[in-house]
C-alpha cells in the first residue's frame, strides 16, 4: 500500500511502499532478486532554500493581482489543511531539527545526477514493447530495465498516437503535460539541460476525447500557472469531452514534515503542485474528493511523479485501462506512450536485494 495515512484532509503516501512492491520477485533467467528504488533519492532531510530565492528578472505581466487571486486561495487552503494534518504524521517522519547543514540533501542531489547520467546514455527513442509475465529484468543496448507485470510501453512522440489504439478506450487517461515554461526554456539554452515543452494547444489536440472510454476519467498534473489551469479547464476538457470534478493538491514535504520549500508571493515556487481531474461520470462522490491533499517525500528525480492509482481507484472500475501520457516509468496493467517512457526503469534508479 502506497497510503500510509488517510484524514479528512487528504492522503499521506509513500512512492517508494508501492513500487518496491512491483519488484519483490524480479525474473532474471536463472534466479529471482528482489529490487527497490534507491532509498537516496528520497532523503530529502531540509528544505531546499535555493528555491525561495527571488529572481531579479523583471517578469512580464506579473503585477496582474486578478491573475493570482486563485493562486493566493490555494495557497492558504493548502497551508490550513496541512496545519491540521501534519500533527498527525508524527510516527511516519523523522524528528525535527533546527539546523540542516547546506549539504543536508547531497545524497539525493548526487544519486538524482548519477542516475540522469547513467538511464540517458541508452538510446531508448521509438522502441516499444511490454511484458506479459511477471516483472522482469530486460537489456536493452547494452542496458538493464525492471519491466513491471502486464504492461505496455511506446518511447514515441505524441505526436505519432493517433497512429495507435485505433479500437481500444481506457477507463484512465494520466498526463503529465511538459508545460512550456521560459524558465526550463532559458535553463536548456545554458546547459542543454530539460525537456522538450509543448504549447498549450498542441496538448489539447491530443486525442484523448477519442481515446477515454465512455465513464472514462481523466487527470492532468498541472503548474501553478493560472494560464495552464485555466486552459485544462476551459478549453482541453471541453476539447476532450470530460467535465471538471474535482482539484487535489501534491504537498512535497522533507522527512521532517516541512515544505520544500515556503509558500510565497505569486507567482513565486510553491511547495505543490495541482493535480485537474475531469470525468464523463459526475457522480457525486467527487464532491468529497475535492480539494484534498496528497502529501508525500518526492523524489529527487525531475518529474518523478507518484503514482495515484491507489487514490483514485474508488472511481475506477474493477482492473481499468490505463494510459499515461509523458510518461516517465511503467506501472502493472498500464500502457505508458512518452519520448522516455523506461526511463526511469533503467536499473540505475534501483537497488538489489
Amino acid at each position: 500500500m502506497s497510503i500510509l495515512h488517510c484524514t479528512n484532509n487528504g492522503w499521506f503516501i509513500s512512492h517508494c511502499e508501492l513500487i518496491n512492491n512491483f519488484y519483490i520477485n524480479v525474473d532474471k533467467g536463472e534466479s529471482h532478486k528482489t529490487f527497490k528504488l534507491n532509498p537516496n533519492l528520497f532523503k530529502i532531510v531540509s528544505p531546499f532554500q535555493d528555491l525561495t530565492k527571488k529572481s531579479t528578472r523583471k517578469r512580464k505581466n506579473e503585477s496582474h493581482s486578478l491573475d493570482h487571486h486563485n493562486l493566493h486561495q490555494c495557497i492558504e487552503h493548502v497551508q490550513k489543511s496541512y496545519q491540521q494534518f501534519v500533527v498527525e504524521l508524527s510516527r511516519f517522519l523523522l524528528p525535527k531539527v533546527k539546523e540542516f547543514s547546506k549539504s543536508a540533501n547531497i545524497e539525493a542531489l548526487e544519486t538524482s545526477a548519477t542516475v540522469y547520467a547513467e538511464s540517458g546514455r541508452p538510446n531508448i527513442a521509438n522502441i516499444t514493447g511490454g511484458n506479459d509475465d511477471q516483472a522482469k529484468l530486460v537489456e536493452i543496448n547494452d542496458s538493464c530495465f525492471l519491466f513491471p507485470n502486464n504492461c505496455r510501453f511506446y518511447c514515441k512522440d505524441v505526436a505519432e498516437i493517433n497512429d495507435h489504439f485505433i479500437d481500444e478506450q481506457f477507463d484512465l487517461i494520466v498526463l503529465d503535460p511538459p508545460w512550456w515554461n521560459k524558465y526550463v526554456r532559458r535553463k536548456k539554452a545554458k546547459t542543454n539541460d530539460g525537456y522538450q515543452m509543448m504549447f498549450n494547444d498542441n496538448i489539447k489536440e491530443l486525442p484523448v476525447e477519442r481515446l477515454l472510454g465512455e465513464s472514462g476519467t481523466v487527470v492532468v498534473w498541472c503548474t501553478n500557472s493560472n494560464q495552464h489551469l485555466e486552459a485544462v479547464q476551459n478549453e482541453f476538457f471541453p476539447k476532450w469531452k470530460v467535465k471538471f470534478v474535482a482539484r487535489l493538491f501534491w504537498l512535497k514535504v522533507t522527512q521532517t514534515g516541512e515544505t520544500v520549500c515556503k509558500f510565497s508571493e505569486p507567482p513565486g515556487k510553491q511547495p505543490f503542485e495541482q493535480i485537474i481531474i475531469g470525468s464523463r461520470d459526475e457522480g457525486p462522490d467527487w464532491q468529497f474528493f475535492n480539494d484534498k491533499l496528497i502529501v508525500s517525500i518526492p523524489s529527487a528525480l525531475h518529474s518523478h511523479k507518484p503514482p495515484l492509482i491507489e487514490i483514485l481507484k474508488t472511481h475506477l472500475p474493477e482492473d481499468p485501462k490505463c494510459l499515461e501520457i509523458f510518461a516517465r516509468y511503467l506501472l502493472p496493467n498500464w500502457t505508458s506512450w512518452g519520448l522516455e517512457a523506461i526511463r526511469f526503469q533503467h536499473l540505475s534508479v534501483y537497488e538489489k536485494f
